[in-house]
């Protein structure tokens, strides 16, 4: 196989030399780092594959939506091509590899300026192959992670990720926009706004468009790159390990935590379950390197139970275990300083959550019912935990005629394990 030279570049400042196989895999890279400082946060905490590591985890997954037919169509070996062939190009942040013989610089490249193709990973969203120029034109969905079909478009000027949903439900897309007008009523400042569209093609009724969050002045760093640039010291939770980091990096720690607690109890409240280290991060600034602020809230999809087995009892709502910072809400919630954070009189009627998810032609009544009791329940037991109850004591009623959940013999459902996908 033929080998490829590069130089790993962040906007059009060199990092270090890298060396890639026809298949976009990455063979080797220089031990001369031209700047360390530089380098991606993940590089750093794995000093034997560094690099190699950072540039594998950050090939779109095989598995997202259509990608593996993709991939076929274009006679491209597999994802980590298809980041090569795209120049490793997000509209997440501004590393680059730049071919060694080339003279191309990031103002002809990047695309946060520059128009760009439009691939087809979601069906009639494709415009069709891009006239030549003098610079070809790069796809930023090589560097796009997660499993959902999903692509970046251009509307109206704007950068704008449409996404769909893991299955034939709209309810990914649909707990999106919840999520949204839960932060709208909270008056909260600091998240990402989804919309309900229409995908021609698609299997689920609505997939959701929300604009990019990121710019040529600030760029997002994950979570998994804060946690993994230093070593956690064994005595140190995931929690107090990432408040050190971002307090390196010169970010306000009291705010950042403000806005992690925020983004805890309004998960809770939604049981949202798939916050993991790449559904949030910080801000940084471009020039500085220093971190600003935690990323807007983005990718709530995942909760509602969608993909989930839909609870049978309201002590089912005390038990959503959570790919996070910590295994469950439980140990989320218990982490949290000020459950107030939340003003729970400002928060959508559970007849929003009815009224957004009976839009889906193909989810049940009863499916719609289950959702609803569980985002109301949650809100009864936030209500609790500000009030200074412990939810998971064995003191708390979770069943019975009297109590928190004395209505529930009126819910009747028969709960269906994948009904809300």
């Amino acid at each position: 196989m033929m080998s490829n030279k590069y130089i790993l570049m962040r906007k059009n400042k060199p990092i270090t030399m890298v060396e890639l196989d026809d298949d976009g895999t990455m063979l080797n890279f220089s031990k001369v780092i031209i700047s360390k400082e530089l380098m991606p946060l993940e590089s750093k905490g794995d000093k034997d594959r560094g690099i190699k590591s950072w540039w594998a985890d950050r090939a779109a997954p095989i598995t997202q939506g259509r990608m593996r037919e993709f991939l076929e169509q274009k006679g491209l070996p597999g994802t980590l091509a298809y980041l090569a062939n795209n120049l490793g190009l997000s509209l997440m942040d501004y590393y680059w590899i730049k071919p060694v013989d080339s003279d191309i610089k990031w103002e002809d490249v990047n695309l946060f300026d520059n128009e760009f193709k439009e691939e087809r990973l979601i069906p009639k969203l494709s415009k069709g192959s891009p006239k030549e120029a003098s610079v070809p034109k790069y796809s930023p969905n090589g560097s796009l992670i997660g499993n959902i079909e999903k692509t970046w478009v251009i509307i109206n000027g704007e950068r704008c990720l449409i996404k769909g949903n893991s299955g034939p439900l709209s309810s990914e897309s649909i707990n999106e926009v919840i999520t949204s007008k839960i932060h709208e009523l909270q008056g909260y400042d600091n998240y990402v706004k989804y919309d309900l569209i229409k995908i021609k093609g698609s299997r689920y009724d609505y997939g959701c468009v929300s604009k990019l969050f990121t710019s040529q002045k600030y760029e997002l760093v994950s979570a998994w790159a804060l946690h993994t640039s230093e070593k956690k010291p064994n005595h140190l939770s995931n929690l107090e390990h990432l408040l050190n980091v971002v307090k390196k990096y010169g970010m306000d720690v009291e705010q950042f935590r403000r806005d992690l607690e925020y983004q805890i109890m309004t998960d809770f409240i939604i049981s949202g379950y798939d916050r993991h280290y790449n559904n949030f991060g910080v801000l940084r600034d471009a020039e500085s390197l220093e971190f600003v602020r935690m990323a807007p809230i983005f990718d709530s999809g995942g909760a509602l139970f969608a993909g989930k087995e839909l609870p049978n009892r309201s002590a089912d709502l005390l038990k959503v275990k959570t790919n996070s910072i910590f295994g469950t809400e439980r140990k989320l919630v218990e982490h949290v300083s000020d459950p107030m954070v939340v003003d729970l009189d400002k928060l959508p009627p559970p007849s929003y959550v009815r009224e957004m998810y009976e839009k889906d032609s193909q989810v049940t009544a009863k499916t719609v019912a289950a959702v609803v009791f569980a985002y109301e329940k949650k809100i009864d037991i936030c209500n609790d935990i500000q009030k200074g109850k412990d939810p998971w004591s064995k003191k708390y009623p979770v069943s019975g005629d009297s109590g928190l959940f004395a209505k529930e013999e009126e819910f009747d459902y028969e709960p269906a394990k994948g009904s809300v996908n």
